[in-house]
């Protein structure tokens, strides 16, 4: 506890003392009324309404905030109308102050006309728009509408005060009336109306909210264990994909040492951009899927957000990425739910793209600041993180005799993350160096340094070895930049490319439906930009492909039918 947390606690005694009733923390209750969803139009609206037993601020300083933009997705914070703030006064006057426009996040602040007293509530429309994002691949946060219901993230459609880690008892209402007959609301929370956890208002920002004629998975939703939530029709059978993700999640629960299978909720939508990709958020995983998406592309995906549930630390995203990919295929592949070739057909994805990747000795100390503008930097966590634990992996049973793995410092680090200690990227290079010394230390440096990962032929088990293949590098064609921003302008076009012969030119003006990280994993992938050029607009469909180079790939062993393949 805080010096301020404890005189708050003793003011509050004395304020207690003196008027004979009890004060309980500050509260926060949200509620959210969707309207009408127009299926047609893909639109709707979202009433928000938050009321604060006391939100304290004097004139000019900052009330309330929302990011503009977060990982290249935009909010409402531009859009939203009919926003007031009332008090004991009345009206708020509110004004309004951005953030320069850069980094993965920048906010717009409501700054308080005057200063406020008592209880605050603020009331606002969101709207919910499913016009592609004009800013391009982000992760699926927006509100959106499916099946006549209604999904988004907090962290793009509530507002949170601008107030320090202030403890608060917040609760959760819906008002359904305007969505179809039989419709029910969920969250990461739980389901309908619900009471969070005590604490800072800003876990509403990583809460799914979802609200309509839902499809669920089990039928029967337990509060404790998985259960799955989704909208509309997509092109595959959810079911069975959930109930396979429910088993997984058993199965990871007791892998990572978890004493009770803890609540998950996986949320599934469509995605005009991003189609496969997710993002895992509180107690839960937002995944999505596109027009022509199988049900069974989905499973590393699921696989992989899931294993962040139990894999949080303070080391650099090429752990936290990184120990994701290395599980996504191997633990399902463990768990018996996963076939030894899907697991190699998902290792040799992951390898296909780093080995053909230009890029792929870009120092780690790059990657952050041009993440969003190239999508070979922005893998790199991912691909290079995954094959080092491999790589480490293989080192370390060798070095034990297979006495212990990377299996054991994943827990040990999880085992400190839970008791508060340290588990930065210092704590995860003492564990390796117990296990390999110095060569661990240098291992770990060269991995930064943006050295090659290559695991040794026999490291993935005693059913795969280590080849060689061909495949042609992913090239855009352009400078990758020409594709940030709101306003996306082609430059840099190389003569002789696969763009420029599909007609592409510079100054052209694009835009695109498909997530290029996805893209850039499949050889086979077209991308089709919609280009505007001297007033007309059209569609230019090529494979964005350059040179063809070596890459490393697994293949199984010849009589290796009758073993037991996991390691």
């Amino acid at each position: 506890m805080t010096l301020a947390q404890r005189l708050g606690g003793l003011a509050a005694a004395l304020l207690s003392s003196a008027s004979g009733v009890a004060l309980a923390n500050p509260s926060l209750a949200v509620l959210l009324k969707p309207s009408h969803m127009d299926e047609a139009k893909g639109q709707g609206t979202l009433e928000v309404e938050l009321r604060f037993s006391e939100l304290p601020a004097k004139a000019g300083a900052p009330l309330l905030t929302l990011p503009l933009v977060i990982a290249n997705t935009a909010t409402v914070a531009e859009t939203l109308t009919r926003l007031t703030a009332t008090d004991a006064e009345g009206e708020i006057p509110l004004a309004v102050q951005d953030d320069p426009a850069r980094g993965l996040v920048w906010s717009r602040h409501w700054l308080a006309g005057r200063a406020t007293r008592g209880a605050v509530v603020v009331r606002y429309t969101a709207p919910v728009d499913n016009t592609p994002p004009k800013r391009g691949s982000g992760p699926p946060y927006a509100l959106r509408t499916e099946g006549g219901g209604v999904s988004g993230v907090g962290n793009t459609f509530i507002l949170l005060p601008e107030e320090e880690k202030t403890v608060r008892k917040i609760t959760l209402r819906w008002d359904l009336a305007a969505l179809p007959k039989g419709s029910t609301a969920t969250s990461s929370f739980g389901e309908g109306d619900v009471a969070l956890p005590d604490g800072p208002a800003d876990q509403l920002a990583s809460t799914v909210f979802m609200a309509g004629p839902m499809k669920r998975e089990p039928a029967a939703v337990s509060p404790t264990g998985f259960s799955s939530a989704w909208m509309g029709q997509p092109p595959f059978d959810s079911a069975p994909l959930m109930a396979w993700t429910n088993r997984l999640h058993g199965w990871m629960s007791g892998f990572f040492q978890d004493k009770s299978v803890p609540p998950y909720r996986v949320f599934l939508r469509y995605n005009p951009i991003n189609a496969g990709g997710g993002t895992a958020l509180t107690r839960s995983f937002l995944t999505t899927y596109g027009a022509a998406t199988k049900g069974d592309s989905l499973k590393g995906t699921l696989s992989h957000e899931m294993v962040h549930t139990w894999t949080d630390s303070n080391a650099g995203q090429w752990y936290g990425e990184g120990v994701a990919v290395h599980y996504q295929g191997l633990l399902p592949f463990r768990a018996g739910l996963l076939s030894p070739e899907a697991f190699l057909e998902d290792l040799n994805d992951t390898a296909r793209r780093y080995y053909a990747n230009p890029l792929n000795d870009t120092p780690d100390q790059e990657i952050a600041p041009r993440f969003w503008e190239d999508t070979r930097i922005r893998v790199l966590p991912y691909d290079r993180g995954g094959l080092y634990f491999a790589v480490l992996d293989g080192r370390i049973r060798r070095a034990t005799a297979r006495k212990r793995s990377v299996d054991d410092l994943v827990l040990e680090m999880n085992r400190r993350y839970a008791a508060g200690q340290s588990t930065d990227d210092a704590a995860w290079i003492e564990l390796v160096v117990k296990d390999l010394g110095e060569d661990g230390r240098k291992l770990h440096q060269a991995m930064l340094s943006g050295g090659l990962m290559l695991p040794e032929p026999d490291d993935f088990g005693p059913c795969f070895t280590r080849t060689t293949a061909k495949a042609r590098r992913f090239e855009l064609g352009f400078e990758p930049k020409s594709l940030v921003g709101t306003t996306k302008t082609i430059r840099g076009l190389i003569p002789g490319s696969e763009a420029a012969k599909a007609g592409l030119k510079d100054s052209d003006v694009v835009t695109y439906a498909v997530a290029l990280d996805g893209v850039q994993g499949d050889p086979a992938a077209a991308l089709t930009l919609k280009v505007t050029r001297d007033g007309k607009t059209f569609p230019l469909t090529y494979l964005p492909r350059g040179e063809a180079v070596s890459v490393y790939q697994w293949m199984r062993k010849p009589g290796t039918e009758s073993l037991k393949c996991v390691y």
